[in-house]
């Protein structure tokens, strides 16, 4: 039997089309992270501190909670078998299996990486983050190596920096910059590109696209064009935006708003 309640309402956008499913959680609270993994499987954490899986279906498979931890920042199930989940305020990274049994956790504080924004899996099972104390983009193994950083990114950008997520993607490394757009990196951590739009809040990759996120706006972004073309649907301005090849989804307190975009 599902776990969630599905309502459909069908829209048209300029450029890709969206067709709307409102998805409920009845066991989730407010949604704190999300992300789905290349099987379908859903995972949701709220401000309970609950972590909690959904396979593709809706139906609940597992949860966990560890208080000690905090809120839960982000989920990068992009290795369908391992999740990495990561706790700001605490500054701690935890491994999950995919029963979400802990499997390790990687304190940064005691690394001297003081002030992460944002982490990511690579794409070897290593770690990318962005850490403000150094203002740099490093590669770290779980350790705690590191295998790749950046310059200084004040010398590399020149202007404010304001990083919200981060991702690995076709041998390139992207952050979300608030202030400024998207910028691109190579495997080595070494500067390519920036799309500017100022004024996001989230993005992520589409193809040849971006889709970008800017109050309750959603854009498509060409990443050869570079001209942002607005689609046509209204998006809460609050909340999560994650997606997978097929779907956009953005939370609204316990539902998540689920689009189709081809």
């Amino acid at each position: 039997m599902s776990h969630y309640i599905l309502i459909t309402i069908s829209i048209l956008a300029s450029t890709l089309s969206l067709a709307q499913d409102t998805l409920s959680f009845p066991a989730v609270k407010n949604i704190t992270a999300f992300a789905i993994d290349a099987k379908g499987n859903q995972y949701v954490s709220d401000n309970s501190l609950t972590l909690y899986k959904f396979d593709a279906a809706g139906k609940r498979i597992t949860n966990v909670n560890i208080k000690s931890y905090g809120d839960i920042t982000s989920i990068d199930c992009t290795n369908p078998f391992e999740l990495y989940v990561y706790y700001q305020d605490q500054n701690i990274i935890v491994f999950y299996d995919n029963m979400l049994n802990q499997r390790g956790e990687l304190r940064l504080n005691d690394l001297y990486f003081n002030n992460v924004a944002c982490i990511a899996r690579s794409f070897d099972n290593n770690i990318w983050l962005v850490d403000l104390s150094r203002y740099k983009l490093l590669k770290i193994n779980k350790k705690g190596e590191e295998l790749a950083e950046s310059p200084f990114l004040n010398n590399i950008l020149g202007h404010t920096f304001h990083p919200t997520r981060l991702w690995e993607e076709n041998n390139n490394v992207y952050i979300v910059d608030t202030s400024n757009g998207i910028h691109q990196f190579d495997m080595y951590a070494t500067f390519a590109t920036t799309y500017f739009h100022p004024g996001i809040t989230d993005a992520f990759s589409l193809g040849d696209r971006f889709v970008l996120k800017q109050g309750s706006r959603l854009f498509a972004y060409h990443k050869l064009l570079r001209n942002p073309v607005e689609l046509k649907v209204a998006v809460p301005s609050a909340g999560i935006l994650t997606y997978n090849k097929t779907y956009v989804y953005n939370s609204v307190g316990s539902l998540l708003i689920k689009q189709l975009l081809h």
